[in-house]
């Protein structure tokens, strides 16, 4: 099974603006989403997590599995 999730919320989400590359880490909500996403996750055993270089998306993975993330370039 592959599961394929969208990163928290990050500053910029919260006001509406594009960030592209920007290696911006999530803020409060996002981290709470996380969270909440791995409560709803934790009956799932994650083989191997992927995840691009952003900041966001690799705090997203790392805190909904509690795996560390592949990082893909």
């Amino acid at each position: 099974m592959i599961y394929v999730i969208r990163h928290g919320q990050t500053d910029l989400n919260k006001e509406g603006r594009m960030q592209g590359r920007q290696g911006l880490p999530l803020n409060e909500t996002g981290i709470e989403q996380a969270e909440s996403l791995r409560d709803q996750l934790k009956h799932i055993t994650f083989d191997s997590v992927y995840a691009s270089p952003q900041e966001r998306a690799i705090q997203t993975a790392e805190i909904a599995t509690g795996t560390s993330a592949v990082i893909d370039g």
